[in-house]
């Protein structure tokens, strides 16, 4: 894992490269401040609300221009709480998207220190010390006032080192850029296809509504057909259905007429036979009887 130090004097240690990967951004402490909050039991979201008020009276800046990191402690009623300028966080995550690198994490680098209860890591160099103190507690202070802080015994000299293990990472904006910066090249494309689904679709809505326009015509001009044969049929309900009832009934009763004709015929030309057809040529008139 590369770790690169941030200070807001001297900026990146070194230099990050585009697309660099498995990179930790370590702040200089100093550009942190770092307290406990003790509160009544409380459920998080209300602690996380509550806690930049109850910090204002310690802090320099208006609350607005602050980044808040809030860690519920392991001690009851406890949160740790790192505060940061947005100005300066804000300024690290643009240089980072200008190189399209998304680090592991961004985090104070006294937290690249080891723990271990009773005991205080630290790392000197040009006459500051930066050190860990409690499991998210830590600074920098000058060499001088930091060994009349702590006892010589419980010092230990230490390198920065990043851990999966830890959980602290203050980036703000850096992972929402990056999926908008991967969404955004799919925005153009995303657009035209959105305006051809739109206009698909209106054009879809407008040739139904000529074509329920133009079936509703044919449907009157129908009826109108219909009642104009059929104008005995006074309630119109399936076109259709009474239209093939009315054919019935006509092929019905043209079959009646032709037996009957045929029927008469029979009886008055060849009694006791049926008379199966008839035929008119050439002004002469043919019966023919069933055999």
């Amino acid at each position: 894992m590369n770790i690169i130090h941030y200070s807001k004097i001297g900026g990146f240690s070194q230099e990050i490269l585009e697309n660099a990967k498995d990179i930790v951004i370590a702040i200089d402490s100093q550009s942190f401040s770092v307290h406990s909050v003790i509160l009544p039991k409380i459920s998080n979201s209300k602690a996380i609300k509550a806690i930049p008020f109850k910090l204002e009276s310690q802090l320099l800046d208006d609350l607005d221009l602050l980044k808040f990191v809030i860690i519920k402690s392991l001690i009851p009623n406890t949160w740790d709480v790192f505060v940061i300028s947005k100005e300066i966080l804000q300024e690290i995550e643009n240089q980072l998207i200008k190189l399209k690198c998304k680090p592991v994490a961004i985090l104070p680098n006294f937290m690249l220190l080891p723990f271990s209860q009773g005991t205080v890591h630290f790392s000197k160099k040009d006459g500051l010390i930066t050190f860990r103190n409690d499991i998210n507690q830590g600074g920098c202070l000058e060499s001088e006032i930091f060994h009349s802080l702590f006892a010589k015994s419980d010092l230990i000299s230490a390198d920065f080192s990043y851990s999966a293990k830890n959980k602290v990472n203050i980036q703000t904006s850096n992972a929402q850029i990056g999926l908008s910066q991967y969404l955004s090249l799919w925005r153009m494309p995303f657009i035209v296809a959105l305006i051809v689904v739109i206009l698909i679709t209106s054009q879809l809505l407008v040739k139904n509504i000529e074509l329920n326009k133009h079936l509703l015509k044919l449907r009157a001009n129908n009826e109108q057909q219909f009642i104009s044969i059929f104008p005995d049929i006074k309630n119109i309900v399936n076109i259709r259905v009474q239209s093939k009832q009315k054919l019935s009934d006509a092929i019905e009763q043209d079959t009646h007429y032709q037996n009957d004709f045929l029927g008469k015929l029979s009886s008055e030309a060849f009694p006791n036979s049926q008379a199966s057809k008839i035929i008119f040529s050439n002004k002469k008139l043919t019966i023919e009887v069933l055999q």
